[in-house]
This record gives C-alpha cells, sequence and structure tokens, in this order.
C-alpha cells in the first residue's frame, strides 16, 4: 500500500472506510476527525473527470494524464483489496481536485460538485463534445458485456479501467464522432489515429478489454506495469524506440481481432444466403408445377416492379407461421360463420404465398376506363361522400354533400365521348347525405343516412322515400344492409350509437352505444349475427348481435379515429384511420375479455390520411382506398406496399382547382369487371381498371 499512500491521503481515507458493496463513499460518517474542515473545503471544490475532459482541461499532456490514470487504479485497487468492488465505475464519478488529487463517488451518494474556477476563466470555456454525454448513455458504454449475467465484478472494473483509459487519452471533435468510436470500442475496434499516437497504451486498453475476462489483468499488475511504473519518460523517443515491438503486436492483435469479427460475419450471412436460395428453389419448384413461373416470365417485370416483387416476397415470407402455432383459446368462433363456404364464394382468397404473390403482381396499373368530371370543381358541395352498387352492379349511387343522390348506369360512365352526363335518376334529401348503402337482393331499395341524423329507405327506381327514420340525435355517418338477412341494417352516429333497423318495423330493433363517435359499420358478409363498427375512440368494436349487452371483441392498434372498416372475409376485417394507415386483423385471434391488441395482422401505408374521410373498399383480397393527395391507392391483403396507385389531377389536361386541396373521398369496387368507380372531394369520378 506504500505506493498509493504518497499522494491519496484523502482518497485513501475514503476507500479504507467502505464495509458493503452500495458504494465507496457509503460510510462517510464515520470518517475520522483526520477528515478536516481544510479538507471538507477542498472536496467541495471538485469537479468531475467527465466534465474536466468537457471544459477545455483536456490540453492536459499524456504524462499528466496517465498520472490521473494511476491514481484512478489505486482508488480501484484499494477496493480490490479488500475484495470490494466499484459501483458504476466510470469517468463522471471521479472527481478531480485543484492538486490534481482524485477521489471516487459513487452516483448514489449525495455530493454537491462546485467548478474551482473563477467567473472570468469559465467565460473563455467552449463546451466539448462530452456536453452530450448522458449518464444512462455512459453507463452503456462502460458497462462490461459479462457484468449484465451478474458475473465477477472485479474483472468488470477492469474492463471499465480499459474504457477509462481510453477516454482520458482519446480526443473527439464531435459528440458523433465520439458516440461511433464508443460504439466500436465494444467489439474492441480502436481508431487508427488513436493506435498511431498512442501504440503502447492501445495494446493495454486492449489487454483490459479482452473478452475472456480470466486473461484481464489484476489492477496491481496494471499499476507495476511499464505504462504506469513512472520508471520511464512516457514523451521521450527512446520510450517509443523500446516499445515499438509490442505496440506492432498490439496493431497484429487487432488485425487479427478485426478478421476473426469480420469471418464471422460473413459466415453468417453465408447461412442466410444459402437458406434463402434453398427456399427459392423450393418455390421454383411449387411455381413450376403451378405453371406460374410462364405467366411471370411473360409480364415483361421492369426493373423497379421486380425490386418491389423481392420486397413483397420476403415480407410475405418474413411473417409466414405453421399452422400449429396459431391458436386461440374462444369457443365461440362459430360466429364468424361458414367461413369455407363464404371464403370461396366471394372472395376466393388463399393463404398461399405463391397465389398471393401472384395476385400482387397481377397488376401494375389503373387505366381511366371513364370519368364524370364536375362542372364546378371548386365548389365544395359537390364532394362524393359515398359510392355504392346494386346488386347486379349495373347502377351505381353517388351521394354527397350536395343534399342528392344520383344513380348512374355504370355503362353511362364509360362512354367519354358523351359530354354531358345525366344521372338516370335522381333522390332529392333534405340534408347533405353522408353514406348510402344497396340492399344486396331487393334490387330497388336503397338505405341513406344524412347531416341531420336521418335515416331514410328509398325505392331507387321510382325516387319515392319507402321508409323515414329520425331516432339518431346528431349527424349520421354511415349505413350498411346485411349481405345475409336482407330486410336488417344498421346505422351509426356522432350520437354516440349503432341502430339496428328492419325494413317490416318503424322504431329501431335495438341501440349499442358507443364511447365516441361513430364513424363506420358494416355487417359480416358470413353471418347475420356480427357487426363491425368504427369509432372516434380509435377503436373497432365487433358485437354479436345475439347479445349486445358487452362487444365480441374490441381492436385497439389505431392512433386517431376509425372511419371505414370492411370485412375481407369471414375471419377477417380491414379498418381505414385518419392516423395515415389502414390495417387487417385476424378475428380469430381476439381476446375473450378486454381489448385486443395482438389481432393485427398487418399494417398499410402509402396513401395520406389525417383529417378526411377517404373511402375504402375490399375485393378478392384487394383493398382499394382514397388518399388526401387525390389519388387511388390499391393493396393486397398479403404486402404492406400499395400495389399502384392513380391521381386524379396528374393525367387529366382539363383539370383544374387546387390539387392540394382536393382528395379521393370515396371508392368502390365492381366485382364482375374488377374495376374501381372512385369519386373525390371536386365532385369528379373515375372509372378504374387495373392492368
Amino acid at each position: 500500500m506504500s505506493q498509493v499512500s504518497s499522494s491519496m491521503n484523502v482518497s485513501n481515507f475514503v476507500v479504507r472506510q467502505s464495509t458493503d458493496d452500495k458504494g465507496i463513499l457509503c460510510k462517510r460518517s464515520e470518517m475520522s476527525s483526520q477528515y478536516t474542515a481544510e479538507q471538507t473545503t477542498q472536496n467541495t471544490q471538485g469537479m468531475s473527470l467527465r466534465k474536466w475532459l468537457n471544459c477545455g482541461f483536456n490540453e492536459a499532456n499524456k504524462p499528466e494524464r496517465l498520472q490521473i490514470y494511476r491514481q484512478i487504479v489505486q482508488v480501484v485497487d484499494m477496493a480490490h483489496s479488500q475484495g470490494n468492488a466499484l459501483q458504476d465505475l466510470r469517468l463522471s464519478n471521479f472527481i478531480l481536485f485543484p492538486s490534481n488529487e482524485i477521489i471516487y463517488f459513487n452516483s448514489s451518494a449525495q455530493h454537491q460538485v462546485v467548478n474551482f474556477m473563477d467567473q472570468n476563466y469559465r467565460k473563455n470555456i467552449q463546451p466539448g463534445p462530452e456536453s452530450y454525454v448522458t449518464v444512462e448513455l455512459e453507463k452503456n458504454w462502460y458497462a462490461c458485456p459479462e457484468e449484465l449475467y451478474g458475473s465477477d465484478l472485479l474483472s468488470a472494473n477492469i474492463y471499465s479501467l480499459g474504457i477509462l483509459l481510453f477516454e482520458l487519452l482519446g480526443s473527439f471533435i464531435a459528440f458523433e464522432m465520439q458516440y461511433a468510436v464508443m460504439s466500436d470500442l465494444r467489439n474492441r475496434i480502436l481508431p487508427p489515429s488513436f493506435i498511431y499516437e498512442n501504440p503502447q497504451e492501445a495494446g493495454f486498453c486492449l489487454w483490459l478489454l479482452h473478452p475472456n475476462p480470466a486473461s484481464r489483468p489484476t489492477t496491481r499488475k496494471i499499476l507495476q506495469s511499464e505504462l504506469l511504473s513512472g520508471t520511464k519518460d512516457l514523451n521521450s523517443k527512446s520510450t517509443y524506440a523500446s516499445t515499438i515491438d509490442k505496440s506492432e503486436d498490439a496493431e497484429f492483435e487487432i488485425l487479427h481481432d478485426f478478421l476473426i469479427s469480420l469471418k464471422e460475419q460473413k459466415e453468417k450471412h453465408a447461412l442466410e444466403l444459402r437458406e434463402t436460395i434453398q427456399l427459392l428453389e423450393t418455390d421454383m419448384k411449387r411455381c413450376q408445377d403451378k405453371k406460374l413461373y410462364r405467366m411471370l416470365y411473360d409480364s415483361n417485370i421492369s426493373e423497379t416492379d421486380m425490386s418491389q416483387l423481392e420486397s413483397a416476397y420476403f415480407s410475405k415470407r418474413a411473417r409466414l407461421q405453421p399452422a400449429e402455432t396459431v391458436s386461440n383459446e374462444r369457443n365461440d368462433l362459430d360466429l364468424l360463420g361458414n367461413r369455407k363456404m363464404c371464403y370461396e364464394k366471394n372472395f376466393g382468397c388463399t393463404n398461399d404465398v405463391l397465389d398471393d404473390i401472384c395476385k400482387f403482381m397481377r397488376y401494375r396499373k389503373f387505366k381511366v376506363c371513364g370519368s364524370l368530371k364536375n362542372e364546378n370543381l371548386l365548389n365544395s358541395s359537390n364532394a362524393i361522400c359515398s359510392l355504392s352498387f346494386d346488386h347486379d352492379e349495373n347502377y351505381i349511387a353517388a351521394a354527397g354533400v350536395s343534399n342528392k343522390i344520383k344513380i348512374y348506369e355504370f355503362e353511362s360512365l364509360l362512354h367519354d365521348s358523351v359530354d354531358v352526363k345525366y344521372p338516370a335518376v335522381e333522390l332529392l334529401n333534405k340534408s347533405e347525405v353522408s353514406c348510402v348503402s344497396w340492399n344486396n337482393y331487393l334490387k330497388n331499395y336503397l338505405a341513406s343516412v344524412d347531416y341531420d341524423g336521418a335515416v331514410q329507405v328509398w325505392d331507387a327506381f321510382t325516387g319515392q322515400g319507402l321508409s323515414h327514420y329520425t331516432e339518431h340525435q346528431q349527424r349520421a355517418w354511415c349505413v350498411d344492409f346485411s349481405l345475409v338477412d336482407p330486410t336488417q341494417f344498421a346505422s351509426g352516429s356522432d350520437d354516440r350509437s349503432v341502430k339496428l333497423w328492419n325494413l317490416n318495423n318503424k322504431t329501431s330493433n335495438c341501440t349499442i352505444k358507443s364511447a365516441g363517435s361513430v364513424c363506420c359499420v358494416q355487417f359480416s358478409p358470413c353471418s347475420s349475427y356480427l357487426l363491425a363498427f368504427g369509432s372516434a375512440d380509435y377503436k373497432i368494436h365487433c358485437y354479436d348481435l345475439r347479445n349486445t349487452r358487452i362487444p365480441w371483441c374490441t381492436l385497439a392498434g389505431h392512433q386517431k379515429a376509425v372511419s371505414h372498416v370492411k370485412f375481407v372475409d369471414s375471419d377477417s376485417l380491414a379498418s381505414a384511420s385518419t392516423d395515415n394507415t389502414l390495417k387487417l386483423w385476424d378475428l380469430k385471434q381476439t381476446s375473450l375479455e378486454g381489448i385486443s391488441t395482438d389481432a393485427c395482422c398487418m399494417t398499410y401505408i402509402g396513401h395520406t390520411n389525417e383529417k378526411n374521410f377517404v373511402g375504402l373498399s375490399v375485393l378478392d383480397g384487394y383493398i382499394a382506398c382514397g388518399s388526401e393527395s387525390n389519388e387511388v391507392y390499391a393493396y393486397h391483403k398479403s404486402f404492406p406496399m400499395p400495389i399502384t396507385s392513380y391521381n386524379f389531377g396528374s393525367t387529366d389536361s382539363d383539370e383544374t382547382g387546387d390539387g392540394n386541396t382536393q382528395f379521393v373521398s370515396s371508392v368502390c369496387w365492381r366485382e364482375i369487371s374488377n374495376t374501381i368507380v372512385a369519386g373525390n372531394s371536386g365532385g369528379s369520378i373515375k372509372v378504374l381498371k387495373m392492368l
């Protein structure tokens, strides 16, 4: 201990008082009277080594820095000699005094350190990159890998001493450089400039940072080393000449470690490539068996499409799970209906990855097949809020804030040679219409809701109102006819309710209350009892209409109001939100109780939707939506990226108005021709065919 006592009076005294593992100052109250008032005053005039490096004192030469480091090692050695390891051994926990003495403070100790610089000197200080170093960041830099698993803390202290030596001798122009270098140090990678300027110290750092704890030196060996023994002038050229062999050994050790690390990375990458190639060969064989290869070969895939296809393929592959891992404790999944019949008849979807990729690549763009241009594009009262086909898809109803529901023959929209296209029937409503829904069995029955909260059933071909309901207290946003029971329909409103109606009754059959405004509602296409609606409370609520006391499930994941919900098939649901996303939900993975947060199996991003209802429609696994960029987007349910998009104003030379203020407000698939009818806030309607 004699080599410590000469220069470490205060530090030694403090070390001797530590008797547990809570820190070197855990029992400062037991210090003897030798800790004088003069020493107390000195103690309050120190600064942390982190601050010392930050505030311009880092101009000290290498011998001075090594002398500071030697004192740090002496403090650690004193603790180790008593069988104690220091907690949080890092730069900011060492205090430097004007006398160049060092003391260690545990981060849990309550101690205020006052800067000993006078006011005039502080004015000339320029903060360095270390000023950005946070406590958590420093802890991460100094954390020994095996320390995380509760291994030998004495050896972990040696690792931290290696980091500390590097920081004391290193210099950084910017915090970004410091962060990158300290991150590399975790892999024992030293900057070339540091190795060139400090060849002996570089080898010493690597010794302390050795990945095998048993290969690291003890604190006593560090103090007895040539680097810290003080027997040689570290600045003299003779010192570097005598250590050139050791520096070369250190450089070769660094190179050797680098080559080993690089080899391991390449071997890992090669293994991943071999697995990928095997997967591709398997799918190639399946593709040839299904005669899909010729279709892709003949499709003249561009380089851009090929890149997109590659992303789609690996995205799909990464999400595949063995069927046996999918399980759910629900015993009421029969509510979802006859999945096989509904799935094949109405949607034709498949979980096969190759079929999904073929569907994704089958279409690459939209072609305009027809349009209806509004004469006054700047008149917001012409906005299209809702589109709906009749059962045979020969007629389409277009409704908006103009208080009118216009019914067009679909074929009439395809003839661009006709300048003015008149609706076959025009229904005049008392208020702005927010949504329409055509009955799938009763061809002339069309339901609508409006801003006054009224629910109306029309004879679509005579223009007569058949039923009128006024139970909603505020604006009604949505209405939907059941595909299974043609007499049943539902509506949702700002009054936070969903009401169920029957064509044979003059009042509602049932009211379901919601925590927020109801923005959208839809019946399951495969069950007369399952109803889903989206709300301004950011959630989707599904109800079993045989028991409306509590939801059958509640889906959470959107960050803003849910504007649209559509059943993709019997047990999956697509939703749109003003959080700029669409989501796909697996109803088989919902919870019996509480909120289902893990049922979301896909999030689609590409379109823009932050404040308006932009429409949502599904067909055969394809999902279409509008965008506040005045575009129509198409997705496939299995891939998060869009297939293609079409801009209402991008190809029409006679399109006028401010394109930034217009948005696509409604979309509707036409099943028999695989086309989309889309309307925007300017009142224009486009018929788009996917090619």
